[in-house]
């Protein structure tokens, strides 16, 4: 600029404040002015108006006042100051206060910018086969790959820093490399085929591929006329080709980049002398780039193998002494501390590690001059040297390693001119370096792609949701069940964002809100820690208050939970957030249930008939563009069909509540009781979807074993499996119609990551075969759906006749609620499945595109990463989906509070489980009447249930669709985990199978084979000693 502003003064205040709902509210009428702010201030006092009403503030500052320089020539400085604030009703909060202004003080240090080296673009002269390193085309990675523009760059700089040089060289450029593979067809071939190999479209050894494309190359000679052009180029660089040694170096494209080091993957020729030999170390260097390690190296960083490549060729400097140069720490990226490492000899012996080099670390002052901070003497037993005729050779010496091989002098001119390349490329470098005869010579200045790598503590967050204040409560209830353990990264972007998006917007549309309310970048209903899905239950059950915990709200919780749980600690969180709702709100509410109730029936049957019409074309998406686009695309449906489902839950949640709250009559205190009859009411209804599954798979066993016998049971799944495809009459036409109907259910349904059963119909066999095995099985009979009568003569509590009337009134609407929210659960998760099966083709097509090493891996990027890998390839976020997906399973066997307040915690401690070694009980909820003896089956996880055997009371953390079809088998259901409406509920209520859920602890101190009793009217179950029970009645 011109002319310069001294002090700028704003003669307005803006503000602005997040809502409960993450929008952004004006604050207006504030009366803070930055301009007279004292020195030395301690306190300020001033007001504003918020949500139109009149607020006072008074902050007070803590701790010392932070000072930062900034510009050009550090002409600006920046005050920090750390406070703590104090509205007049009672809120408090913290902050900071930044204020900016032009410094008064005479400037600390000369900042004089060095040049900043900028790379070239591919030009006009993309065409050329050689490159000097002077020339400006040699600037572009395009032309002379990483290495090759990265000695540009130096070779000009070092015109105008006498302080050090670089190697007078050529490239040999990605042009002659295309070419040469062009002018030979057996090596188009063969990297085809390499090609093909990689990305598994072609079975085949990916290390004899490798071999078979390296001898091509190296079996085909060079062109005369690039022999030519290689000789001319060495004539006019050096007096005498036969005395002057070389080296020839690999450069491709993506080489020594930001995010991918590539370093030592392809071939390094040192000590080469004569025309001839030159030659032969280009063809080698060529062929190095299919070499088995560097291939594999592209392919677990996602880069194509088909990348060009360059060839440096230079004069190998004959160095006493070389090393390598980290201009912050290498480990921890700290600035003020750079490190050097150093040995006798050429500098192989320290970028290999083949010997214990000297380090020095050095300190960084502010001025960017350097101190040597502490030197540290290594053995340096081995060191490389050029031999006399050609090549190198490696010496041990013992003598060497009583003191540095660098003194003080020369660390630290090292040091400076590495600060200086770091300044000119305006980021830190990893500097390659050697002396000989007094002079200084850069041989590479890459980045340290190590720098920017995420720790395991910021993978395992790094999709957590964020605290809206430190009192929040978050419960693992519900989700639990249908989240069950981790979800995967490509899961939460994809579903649970989703899901978390309509039913924020429900929320505000259901309040009357604006849309200007809504807040799409954070999740609200469904926040995530650890990878877990839980329910915000301020933003859920205490969003509308008044002033006691209404009925509506316990109900809630009774169907989460199975009680009511609500404190008034949350009642209180849940007004100062949202305040209390009001008549008008109230109004709008029952506005959208009368509305729901006519919705959600055309809706369902809208859904429905688009899923049977629609059949997924997954044989048209054939690349990666179009398979991208069906996945976006299928979103809308998944959209769709998610907000009918958070309808239809909205109304079986009404219903609820008006049950229990006619079975309440008014009371304050709900008891057990209460909670049985509640469940007797829900276990009366009959027709829901997941109850479905067993009760097909059950059917599907009787046909079996009336057709083919207990032999089934006795197959190999594969032969079982074969079996019923193979099989014409009605065991096989049953099993391909369960498939058509609930092929797209699973364990952890609704994650992407999870395998339906569509996919994989062999996990269903062993589940089939004990089903068969089963002594009883063609004695089943199907449960019948109970009259409102005879319910409400099963009931504990007795009743009035207003009350007997008001549920006949609305058992039937409760009844058909739960068959909807069942109904619209199937219909997302279909919608789902879809999602999941295009989710796999895409994660096949991009390992084919080598884009991916696994396919797998797609499930631990997220949808926005997804686009980036397809667009950019970016290596960073493939090494970060491989350790995602090692965390997975640690994530997954984490385990919270059923309430989480607070900082979410792990439950980590181990109580003593020694008096519960005899006979003991636990209570839990009862949510399905009945008493039984029996075997205990402690379950931890899907895959143990084989070992479920006909008669035993199931142990285990929650259920969830995948565990439906062992639920023929069992005699009882105990859960840690759950509510009355929750999965295992649902299907115990339709099996008649005594349940109680939220029985904690209930996995540490059962054991399989504890002989128990489970009573699911009082809600216990007790271990009883084996030795007064007979095993065989059971």
């Amino acid at each position: 600029m011109p002319t310069s502003v001294g002090v700028l003064k704003l003669g307005y205040t803006s503000a602005h404040s997040v809502s409960a709902t993450g929008g952004l509210e004006d604050v207006t009428e504030c009366d803070f002015d930055l301009n007279n702010l004292p020195e030395n201030i301690k306190e300020v006092n001033f007001s504003f108006c918020y949500c139109k009403k009149k607020q006072k503030c008074t902050i007070k500052f803590i701790g010392p006042e932070k000072q930062f320089y900034i510009g050009p020539q550090l002409e600006w400085t920046l005050h920090f100051r750390l406070f703590k604030a104090f509205l007049d009703n009672g809120d408090e909060g913290y902050g900071v206060l930044h204020l900016g202004m032009k410094s008064t003080e005479d400037l600390i240090h000369d900042l004089n910018a060095p040049p900043i080296l900028l790379k070239a673009k591919r030009n006009l002269c993309e065409n050329k086969r050689i490159v000097l390193l002077s020339d400006d085309e040699c600037k572009s990675f395009l032309v002379a790959g990483g290495k090759g523009s990265s000695l540009a760059l130096l070779t000009e700089l070092s015109k105008t820093e006498p302080s050090f040089q670089v190697p007078k060289g050529f490239v040999i450029t990605t042009a002659a490399f295309d070419n040469h593979i062009k002018e030979n067809k057996a090596i188009i071939f063969a990297i085809q085929r390499l090609v093909d190999v990689s990305g598994e479209k072609t079975s085949g050894d990916l290390k004899d591929e490798c071999a078979k494309c390296m001898e091509e190359f190296q079996s085909l000679k060079m062109s005369e006329s690039l022999k030519e052009e290689i000789q001319d180029v060495l004539l006019s660089l050096y007096d005498s080709i036969e005395r002057v040694r070389f080296s020839v170096r690999s450069s491709a494209i993506g080489e020594d980049g930001e995010d991918l080091s590539a370093a030592g993957q392809m071939l390094t020729v040192l000590g080469v002398r004569g025309i001839n030999n030159i030659l032969d170390a280009i063809i080698k260097c060529w062929s190095s780039k299919f070499g088995f390690e560097a291939v594999q190296y592209a392919r677990q960083n996602g880069q194509s193998i088909k990348t060009s490549m360059a060839v440096v060729v230079q004069e190998m400097v004959p160095s006493e002494v070389s090393g390598v140069m980290f201009t912050v720490d290498p480990v921890t990226g700290d600035p003020s501390h750079p490190y050097i490492t150093a040995n006798y000899g050429l500098g192989e012996t320290v970028v290999s590690s083949l010997a214990e080099p000297d380090t020095f670390i050095l300190q960084r002052n502010p001025d960017n001059t350097i101190s040597i901070n502490e030197n540290i003497v290594g053995t340096k037993k081995t060191q490389i040297y050029m031999n006399a005729e050609d090549g190198t050779e490696q010496k041990t010496l013992s003598c060497e390693s009583l003191a540095t091989c660098l003194n003080d002098e020369w660390t630290m001119k090292i040091g400076s001119v590495g600060i200086l390349i770091e300044r000119c490329y305006c980021a830190p470098r990893d500097i390659e370096w050697a002396l000989h005869k007094n002079k200084l010579y850069l041989l590479q200045a890459r980045p340290i792609t190590t720098l920017h790598t995420e720790t395991d503590f910021e993978l395992i967050h790094d999709q957590d949701t964020p605290f809206k204040s430190d009192n929040e409560f978050w419960t693992r209830a519900n989700t639990g069940e249908v989240f069950l353990g981790a979800t995967s990264p490509l899961g939460i972007s994809l579903v649970v964002g989703g899901m978390d998006i309509h039913s924020h917007r429900g929320q505000i549309m259901r309040e009357g809100l604006t849309i200007n309310k809504f807040c799409p970048y954070f999740l609200h209903v469904l926040p995530v820690t650890h990878r877990q899905v839980t329910i915000s239950m301020i933003d859920t059950l205490y969003r509308s208050n008044q002033e006691k915990i209404t009925t509506f709200q316990k109900a809630f919780e009774v169907g989460l939970f199975g009680r009511a749980v609500g404190t008034e600690e949350m009642h209180q969180a849940g007004i100062k957030r949202y305040g209390y709702m009001s008549k008008s709100k109230q109004l709008l509410f029952f506005t959208f249930l009368f509305l729901f109730s006519y919705r959600v029936p055309k809706q369902i049957k809208k859904c429905s008939e688009k899923i049977r019409r629609y059949k997924l074309p997954i044989h048209t998406f054939t690349n990666v563009t179009n398979t991208w686009e069906a996945l976006l695309s299928q979103m809308l449906f998944y959209n769709e069909v998610t907000l009918v489902h958070g309808m239809a839950t909205y109304m079986s949640s009404f219903f609820n509540l008006l049950v229990i709250h006619a079975l309440a009559k008014g009371k304050d205190e709900w008891d057990s009781n209460l909670y049985c009859d509640f469940a007797t009411v829900l276990s009366s209804c009959t027709g829901v979807e997941s109850a479905d599954v067993p009760e097909s798979l059950q059917e599907l066993a009787q046909v079996i074993a009336k057709f083919h016998g207990t032999t089934f049971s006795s197959l190999t799944d594969e032969m079982a499996y074969n079996a019923l495809l193979n099989d014409k009459g009605p065991p096989g036409k049953l099993f391909k119609e369960f498939l058509e109907k609930h092929g797209h259910r699973c364990i952890k349904e609704f994650d992407v990551y999870s395998v339906s059963w569509g996919m994989k119909p062999k996990d269903l066999l062993p589940i089939l075969q004990n089903l068969v095995a089963s002594p009883n099985i063609l004695n089943i009979q199907s449960k019948k759906e109970l009259s409102v009568e005879d319910v409400l003569s099963k009931l504990n509590t007795p009743l009035r006749g207003s009350t007997k009337r008001l549920l006949k009134l609305i058992l039937p609407w409760s009844r058909e609620a739960v068959r909807q929210r069942e109904q619209t659960k199937s219909l997302v998760i279909k919608a789902v499945d879809w999602l999941r099966q295009t989710c796999n083709r895409l994660g096949k097509l991009m390992v084919e595109s080598g884009r991916l090493p696994d396919k797998e891996l797609i499930f631990f990027l997220t949808l926005n990463e997804i686009k980036e890998v397809i667009e950019t390839r970016r290596p960073g976020l493939i090494s970060k989906a491989i350790r995602r997906s090692r965390l997975h399973l640690k994530l997954d066997k984490l385990q919270f509070p059923e309430i989480i307040q607070g900082v979410p915690k792990a439950i980590e401690e181990e109580e003593d489980l020694s008096k519960y070694s005899s006979t003991f009980s636990l209570t839990g909820i009862p949510v399905c009447q009945g008493k039984v003896k029996g075997i205990a089956r402690v379950v931890t996880n899907l895959n143990e249930a084989r070992t479920i055997q006909n008669g035993d009371i199931l142990i285990t953390h929650s259920t969830d669709i995948g565990w439906t079809p062992y639920f023929p088998l069992l005699s009882g259901v105990v859960t840690v985990l759950g509510g009355l409406i929750s999965h295992g509920a649902v299907v115990a209520r339709e099996y008649g199978l005594p349940c109680v859920v939220g029985v904690h602890k209930a996995m540490s101190v059962f054991k399989s084979g504890d002989i128990v009793i489970l009573d699911g009217t009082k809600g216990f179950i007790s271990k009883i000693n084996s030795e007064d029970v007979d095993v065989s009645e059971l």
